[in-house]
């Protein structure tokens, strides 16, 4: 009878940085550690959005005359918005499951989508009851559905973005980001801003990012 002979294989070898996938408990060190990584995500979206909204035309000669530069900045400052939006939710996503292990994207696609219908939801029920704050639009504007195919394109886009792939200047079988921009902006938006209030950067000024804050520190230390 033919018997196979194995070959006993060095994993950390040949897979020196395979992912350690981790069930952890709300509050616990992992969790703790999970949280500021999300902090740390969403404050790189709100850098990437304040610095597009900065890079903006402020009139009509500069829309129609832009240089190569700043058309450069204006699309990687909100290339990085999106980036940024997308990962700070994969990492909500994974901390509401309490497991670091990845996400096939097709979940992600729905989770997106049914947390943008919440969120249009919320906000119906804040007018309708009075307690939606003074800057709200119109309750029409909440009037909607999450597009089908927003969390899928949504996904494609990161994708594109970050890795060279040239459907990010073609597109192809994929959405561009100035696709992206006409379609979903109202729905990163509302992403964007339904995080704005649980994890702006301002409401955890004092806390310790680990790494993060310790690299700030050392390009500063003399030698």
């Amino acid at each position: 009878m033919f018997q196979m002979r194995t070959k006993c294989y060095n994993f950390d070898y040949y897979f020196p940085e395979r992912v350690i996938i981790i069930k952890f408990e709300i509050g616990d060190e992992i969790d703790q550690l999970a949280v500021k990584v999300i902090i740390h995500e969403f404050s790189r979206c709100t850098i990437a959005f304040n610095t597009f909204i900065n890079l903006s035309p402020k009139n009509h000669k500069e829309l129609e005359n832009p240089n190569t530069e700043i058309s450069l900045l204006r699309y990687n400052a909100y290339a990085l918005f999106v980036q940024h939006l997308y990962e700070y939710f994969v990492g909500c996503i994974k901390r509401d499951s309490q497991n670091t292990k990845d996400i096939k994207g097709e979940e992600i696609d729905i989770l997106i989508n049914a947390e943008v219908e919440k969120i249009l939801r919320n906000w119906r029920l804040a007018i309708d009851n009075g307690y939606a704050p003074p800057w709200a639009n119109h309750r029409s504007y909440y009037e909607d559905t999450c597009p089908p195919e927003f969390g899928k394109d949504f996904r494609n886009i990161r994708n594109s973005l970050s890795h060279a792939d040239y459907r990010r200047i073609h597109g192809g079988n994929r959405i561009t980001l100035s696709e992206f921009y006409k379609k979903y902006h109202k729905y990163a938006m509302l992403l964007y801003q339904n995080g704005l209030e649980w994890w702006s950067i301002q409401k955890f000024d004092k806390i310790e990012l680990g790494d993060i804050t310790a690299f700030s520190r050392l390009i500063y230390q003399k030698d």
